[in-house]
């Protein structure tokens, strides 16, 4: 029993372990990833001619990349569940801090990690309630909903943004 009680512990937490020192391996250095995103937002440009969504996401994009007071926490998927489907929600977050200070410190990948944990619970929460089982999702009060969450553990979150946020219907056999 007790062999087995320390595999239960023990193999999860080696694994993210390695996992977190392999992705710190692997990470391309930070000139790296501007560049990469530099040329991404440029094949955005050219792609945000064909369809006014586009357009919507790459200039989202714009005011994301020059306040520096917002920091993007990337894209998650929940499924909520209900009578006769599941939903699944996709949003690609991003959160307005109050200043400079709150967005240095979020960005440290210690705290950044905390916050998506946050992030996740607090958007598992919201699937229990009514806000994401509606035909539509209110992005308003989705963002109200989360701040007022986050905020009870981190302080300095001013607005929960989203990047993209889209929601598809699976139905159950």
């Amino acid at each position: 029993m007790n062999k087995l009680a320390i595999a239960i512990i023990a193999l999860p937490l080696a694994c993210l372990g390695g996992g977190y020192a392999t992705g710190m391996v692997l990470a391309p250095p930070a000139s790296e990833s501007h560049a990469a995103a530099d040329s991404i937002t440029d094949t955005g440009h050219r792609a945000a001619e064909d369809t006014q969504d586009v357009e919507e996401e790459v200039s989202i994009g714009h005011v994301l990349a020059e306040d520096r007071t917002i920091i993007r926490l990337g894209q998650m998927t929940i499924p909520v569940e209900k009578a006769n489907s599941v939903s699944y929600v996709v949003a690609d977050f991003a959160l307005k801090l109050e200043n400079l200070e709150f967005a240095e410190r979020y960005k440290r990948v210690e705290d950044a990690t905390r916050l998506r944990d946050s992030l996740l619970t607090a958007m598992n929460l919201a699937a229990e309630g009514a806000v994401l089982r509606g035909v539509a999702i209110d992005s308003d009060a989705l963002s109200a909903l989360i701040r007022d969450l986050l905020s009870k553990d981190y302080e300095g979150v001013e607005d929960v943004l989203f990047v993209s946020l889209f929601k598809q219907d699976i139905a159950r056999l």
